[in-house]
């Protein structure tokens, strides 16, 4: 998954550099962004400055915790 699936179920969305970005976290009542977002090669990592867990970011939006991680390559 790329960061793009994350940040379109987001709001307040606003870029802060290069594969990084802080919005309001969906898994509490937010008024302004505590969601820092960052993709990292594929990897997408998630931290909330309210103390929401990443498990519990995703699941506000449907996603699963798989969901922020590159696809396995199949090994021949």
């Amino acid at each position: 998954m790329s960061a793009d699936t994350l940040l379109a179920c987001l709001d307040k969305v606003r870029q802060t550099g290069s594969n990084k970005w802080i919005a309001c976290c969906p898994a509490h009542d937010d008024k302004s962004p505590s969601l820092s977002i960052r993709d990292n090669d594929g990897t997408v990592l998630v931290h909330c400055f309210a103390g929401c867990s990443a498990f519990e970011v995703v699941a506000a939006v449907g996603l699963e915790i798989s969901d922020l991680f590159p696809e396995k390559s199949a090994y021949h």
